[in-house]
């Protein structure tokens, strides 16, 4: 008598252990893969880290074991079924049509210039149709339904990552914009700042230095013919003295001036000043870093006698000399020490000049040529001494795209800031440097502490001084990558849930499979082509559906608020390895999705399934 099929499979006790081996494992398995989410928690606590690296392992051991065991041919026929749709198609090829033409009538429009909301959120409605459309005609209603949420899913975490990264680089280019990568400072000024500058542009990664001086100031317009009345509109800037000749080396100032008056745009050299600055000797070596004492001096020997005797030689109306002014009511220009009008007898054609911002200029209704009166408040120990002031002209208007250079930053000659911070001595606060590559900052900066030292000299590179403003938006893109992730989840949920269903539906046909000699692993394994093919087709799916929409909100050009955001425009910045991440994340999820209900099917007896046909 013929020994059925069911008394076959316990008759290989070996075979059975090893079956049994296997289902444990793969359950051990696709429960510690649930902690590679762990990599999703920036500055993770060790643990978590640990936990997420070793669940990572877990998830790539699983797709190994996928990998190696293969499909033979009725694997991948029978998951292919299950997934199919078995009767006719809906008859929806005219929705089709229509959704791809308001699809099409609606990009075309975008691109001539059409700016209206609700025209992108059709066309991203039709394309979402259009995607449903298509999957539902291939696919069974539970398979559709578990891809469409995945697409979802796959969808906003790529336009959320796109976005944030946008974000992240449009600040990164706009503080870069402004800031040099490294500055160098001292406390109590630079004044041996050329020999500094020498050394500097040596360095290694190194390939521009500036001298530059900051100072607070406040500023006001200059109205010679009382058209402003008493309305005069006062603001608190902060003030950048830079070089006209080595300034562009580090910052993107020529482009900045191009944005503010693209018709008429201001260039570089017109900073002038022609204050004579009093020079002042380098301290000895023996009080300079090793690095520095060696460096040749740019201005050759004996360089100092000199600057000193053509400082002698010059006017006193170009050395240092402080206007200073009283305090007065709030509504009247302030008068000097002696009385008089400070906006008397001047001379507009040699005024120096400034650069002023364009919500700056905005807001105290400023033109180039218009004049200003910068306003040093600070005073001395024992506060008998009145503010100094200058005046300057305008020479161009700057748009730094970051509404708190706009809206405060001031450029300058640095003969003028060193005038002012410095009494007309030629010191510097500090040396800028760019670099070849932005991101080789921090080992450029370690260089520098080791050779000129972190306790007289404070060496910043850009994304130290700008640290709380990236951190920031670095949590808030993984905060949202976390959140949305849920989503992928709940969509994995779904495909689990579903092919469960299956499972208890297929019940008689896992039967007969068995009992025709399928082993556990190869019913456990038509499941997972089934899920696996839903995860991939939806994630492919999801990343199309994501890219159209990505692609949707650079042609609609959202617009933000500066004042909020300190940007004009939402940014969008498609990144291949982000989107790859999304891929392998998702592909993943359905991957541990598929899991228990083939472990499910794989351990159904054959007689159970057949009681009851």
């Amino acid at each position: 008598m013929d020994t059925p099929p069911s008394d076959t499979r316990r008759a290989a006790p070996g075979r059975r252990g090893l079956e049994a081996r296997e289902h444990w494992l793969l359950v051990v398995l696709a429960l510690l893969s649930l902690g590679s989410f762990g990599l999703l928690w920036p500055d993770a606590p060790l643990a978590v880290s640990q936990t997420a690296y070793l669940g990572l392992a877990a998830l790539a051991s699983l797709l190994v074991w996928w990998v190696m065991t293969g499909f033979s041919g009725y694997e991948r026929v029978a998951g292919a079924r299950i997934l199919r749709r078995t009767g006719p198609a809906p008859t929806t090829g005219m929705l089709l049509i229509i959704a791809v033409l308001v699809m099409v009538a609606g990009i075309v429009a975008l691109n001539f210039g059409v700016r209206s909301a609700s025209v992108a959120v059709v066309v991203a409605l039709a394309g979402g149709t259009a995607m449903i459309i298509v999957l539902a005609a291939r696919f069974a209603v539970f398979a559709t339904l578990s891809m469409v949420g995945i697409a979802i899913g796959v969808a906003a975490l790529i336009v959320v990552q796109s976005v944030a990264t946008g974000f992240q680089h449009e600040f990164e280019r706009r503080v870069l914009g402004v800031y040099a990568h490294i500055n160098v400072t001292r406390s109590f000024g630079i004044s041996e700042y050329r020999r500094f500058e020498g050394y500097l542009r040596n360095v290694d990664g190194v390939i521009g230095a500036s001298p530059f001086v900051y100072y607070a100031m406040a500023l006001a317009p200059f109205d010679p013919e009382g058209k402003r009345g008493g309305d005069i509109r006062r603001a608190s800037v902060l003030v950048k003295g830079i070089e006209p000749e080595t300034a562009n080396e580090v910052i993107d100032l020529a482009s900045h001036l191009w944005a503010g008056n693209n018709e008429d745009p201001a260039e570089i050299s017109q900073l002038t000043s022609q204050l004579h600055l009093q020079p002042i000797q380098d301290r000895d070596d023996e009080r300079l870093p090793a690095v520095v004492a060696e460096t040749p001096d740019p201005r050759g020997p004996g360089w100092y006698e000199e600057a000193l005797r053509a400082y002698r030689a010059q006017p006193e109306r170009q050395k240092f000399q402080r206007r200073r002014v009283v305090a007065v009511d709030a509504d009247e220009w302030p008068l000097d020490m002696e009385g008089r009008d400070p906006r008397a007898d001047l001379d507009l054609d040699t005024l120096p000049t400034m650069f002023v911002g364009v919500t700056l200029a905005r807001e105290l209704e400023l033109a180039v040529g218009d004049v200003m009166m910068l306003v040093d408040p600070s005073t001395t120990l024992d506060l008998t001494e009145a503010p100094a002031f200058r005046h300057y002209r305008v020479a161009g208007v700057f748009r730094a795209g970051f509404q708190e250079y706009d809206s405060r930053l001031v450029y300058v000659h640095i003969k003028e800031l060193q005038y002012f911070k410095y009494r007309g001595s030629d010191k510097v606060s500090g040396v800028d440097l760019r670099l070849a590559d932005p991101y080789e900052a921090p080992a450029v900066e370690q260089v520098l502490r080791q050779t000129i030292g972190p306790e007289e000299y404070s060496i910043l590179e850009w994304q130290t001084l700008n640290a709380n403003l990236f951190q920031s938006i670095r949590t808030q893109k993984s905060i949202l990558t976390v959140i949305l992730s849920l989503v992928s989840t709940v969509a994995g949920f779904n495909v689990l849930a579903a092919l469960w269903t299956m499972v208890v539906r297929r019940t008689p046909e896992i039967a007969i499979l068995s009992s025709m000699g399928a082993s556990e692993s190869g019913v456990a394994r038509i499941f997972q082509f089934a899920g696996m093919t839903i995860g991939a087709v939806g994630s492919v799916a999801g990343v199309i559906f994501g890219l159209m929409l990505c692609w949707l909100v650079e042609l609609y050009g959202y617009t933000l608020d500066p004042e909020v955001y300190f940007i004009e425009q939402l940014p969008v910045e498609i990144n291949i390895v982000q989107v790859s991440l999304v891929l392998v994340l998702t592909m993943g999820i359905s991957f541990v999705a598929t899991v228990p209900p083939s472990l499910r099917a794989a351990k159904l007896r054959p007689v159970d399934g057949l009681r009851y046909e």
